[in-house]
């Protein structure tokens, strides 16, 4: 059976759904959310993605995330059972924790979590999802959860620039914050906001400007890796199987097997550009094929990449 040698799988991601229950100013997906894709992740083609992912490489953690993807927490349940059954030892969901207002299904929804083996949910709670999101379903979710399952939770706040930066939003954050933490649930690292998607429209003023470093090299940005040393593969809700910035197949038309074996970035012409030359090469074959990226909106080569999928995701174009 052929392995690509540029995959050096070790986790499976899935933005599980687009639909959310949040309207976040820093949100990376932005104009993204709510469009008229497919509701969730197909999910008997993601469990077999998964079963067959575990037998050939050794896959550490699987995680859901969207969007809000308890909306759908059947379909997240059949991925973590899955998960558990193929012994992958962390099982990790990011929600905002609003998808009910009901108690009863709050509680149900919590319980089902645990019962299908996801053992780290991060909750994300900070000044931008409090700001659409009301605070006492939330709440609840999280009391619940510390009820059943206390070592399986921790917030995980969105944090402008870093936690330590003065702003009006990381203070906001903090007071939130400490309505959970009275309910003892721990408070995790979070993430640092990067310049993508909603908020740069929304969060540029605690920012350098747009400023593209020629020197950028395939995977030297946060969150990211080479291309040719993939280790984490991420599966989207119409099928696609995406590597870094670049869909390298989908689910609903072919198997995870003939995905993984024919898979080579050097084969592909924006890949092969920034895996060869970063920065500079990559301007150059956008040039080339005359996308029309714009670099002035570009904080790093990723930007770049972001751009030429969004420019030509409904295009057959060799990326």
């Amino acid at each position: 059976m052929k392995l690509s040698k540029y995959l050096k799988l070790n986790r499976i991601e899935f933005v599980s759904t687009y639909h959310c229950t949040g309207r976040c100013k820093h949100c990376s997906v932005g104009n993204s959310l709510n469009k008229p894709r497919p509701h969730h992740v197909p999910v008997n083609e993601s469990v077999e993605a998964i079963r067959w992912l575990a037998a050939h490489y050794p896959i550490q953690s699987v995680m859901t995330f969207g969007g809000e993807p308890l909306l759908y927490p059947e379909t997240i349940c059949a991925l973590h059972s899955t998960a558990k059954d193929c012994d992958i030892p962390t099982r990790q969901i990011i929600t905002n924790g609003y998808f009910s207002k009901r108690p009863e299904r709050i509680k149900q929804v919590a319980e089902m979590l645990i019962e299908a083996g996801v053992n780290n949910i991060l909750l994300s709670v900070d000044a931008f999802h409090q700001e659409r999101i009301p605070l006492s379903p939330v709440l609840e979710f999280a009391r619940r959860l510390m009820e059943i399952c206390p070592g399986n939770v921790q917030l995980q706040p969105s944090w402008v620039v870093t936690e330590a930066d003065n702003n009006p939003w990381n203070t906001r954050t903090k007071e939130i914050l400490a309505e959970f933490t009275a309910l003892g649930v721990p408070v995790g690292h979070g993430d640092d906001i990067f310049m993508a998607g909603n908020a740069i429209e929304n969060l540029s003023e605690y920012y350098p400007r747009p400023s593209l470093c020629m020197d950028d090299t395939c995977g030297s940005q946060p969150y990211t890796e080479p291309l040719d040393q993939i280790s984490s593969l991420s599966i989207e809700p119409n099928g696609d199987v995406i590597a870094c910035a670049f869909p390298i197949g989908n689910l609903l038309r072919e198997s995870m097997e003939d995905i993984v074996a024919r898979y080579d970035p050097y084969e592909h012409f924006f890949s092969k550009a920034v895996l060869t030359g970063g920065a500079r090469e990559l301007i150059r074959a956008v040039q080339k094929r005359d996308i029309p990226v714009d670099f002035s909106k570009c904080y790093s080569v990723c930007d770049i990449c972001r751009q030429i999928r969004d420019l030509t995701e409904s295009k057959e174009t060799d990326v």
